[in-house]
């Protein structure tokens, strides 16, 4: 069973390594163009998750292109396997 670890969490930090069946709460930005989405920012707990989005929303609203922002249940496993997908529009991915 592979560990997401602490490091390699994408555009975030994780206190500890988790079991790929860990429910994580991430953000995840939608971009209007291209159509596709991403998550970061992955936390354990949905509280730490709102704070990393809020703190997300403040970077990017003063630029040109602003994502929407949303925060979801994502496992870890789904987490780690949507990092190696880039402009990923399935439909099944969480809202």
């Amino acid at each position: 069973m592979e560990r997401l670890q602490a490091v390699r969490a994408r555009h975030g930090e994780l206190s500890e390594s988790v079991r790929d069946s860990r429910v994580l709460y991430a953000v995840r930005r939608d971009w209007s163009h291209p159509a596709t989405h991403e998550f970061v920012l992955p936390r354990l707990t949905e509280a730490d998750a709102v704070r990393a989005a809020v703190a997300d929303f403040r970077y990017w609203r003063s630029g040109p292109m602003r994502p929407r922002l949303s925060v979801v249940q994502i496992s870890a496993n789904d987490l780690r396997i949507h990092g190696r997908r880039y402009d990923c529009m399935a439909p099944d991915c969480p809202r």
